[in-house]
């Protein structure tokens, strides 16, 4: 018996991706910058994947879910439900960290962010998976904590332009997540840690509660 296809979206950071995977192979990656109508532009490189299928039926659905633009993720997430509707198959969402492709070297890193209204974030990967949830800092623990990680010989690593960060002095990777690294992060995860993922609905990654002003 053949091996499954799997296909992933990675839809949270300016430019975005879609990868087919069977196995340990990718037979198709489609990169696109987002823009402001990020729902449009994902069907083509999404319909490109999906005749390559033949018939084929897709064992998952793998989503990016951040931390990075909001709505970029929540396309990504409600494309990739429609597709496991008409597959019956589980869609799983991984940080968009695990993958980097410095990550997925599996260096010792400090991921860094502008989690915006004066708070900065900070979260350790390790062996390419997060250590754990991001920390919310502001910025002044956030270049201490950053200053210190650099010192122990982490490499620092952002999704967005270092120089939101205001850390100058500092060597700061700036890195893309891709669809076709998304498949290689979850081909790393141990069975245990799939079938448990499996059973966890996807959602984008949130940083903080919403900003919502109540009504008067």
């Amino acid at each position: 018996m053949g091996q499954d296809y799997q296909i992933a979206i990675e839809t949270s950071a300016t430019r975005g991706s879609v990868a087919l995977g069977r196995g340990l192979d990718v037979l198709l990656e489609e990169e696109f910058e987002l823009g402001r109508r990020p729902s449009e532009i994902l069907m083509e490189p999404l319909q490109k994947a999906l005749e390559i299928l033949e018939g084929e039926e897709v064992e998952l659905i793998l989503i990016g879910r951040g931390p990075g633009s909001y709505n970029g993720a929540r396309v990504g997430i409600a494309a990739g439900q429609g597709i496991a509707i008409v597959h019956q198959c589980p869609v799983v969402g991984l940080p968009s960290l695990e993958a980097l492709p410095m990550v997925r070297r599996a260096e010792p890193c400090l991921a860094l962010g502008d989690a915006r209204r004066g708070a900065f974030f900070t979260v350790e990967i390790r062996e390419g998976k997060l250590s754990g949830e991001p920390d919310l800092l502001d910025h002044a623990k956030f270049k201490y904590r950053a200053e210190a990680a650099a010192e122990a010989g982490l490499v620092l690593v952002s999704m967005e332009d270092p120089a939101r960060l205001r850390l100058p002095g500092l060597e700061i990777s700036l890195g893309v997540p891709s669809a076709g690294l998304l498949l290689e992060a979850w081909s790393h995860r141990s069975e245990g840690e799939k079938e448990e993922l499996k059973g966890i609905p996807p959602e984008p990654a949130y940083l903080r509660p919403p900003h919502i002003t109540q009504p008067k």
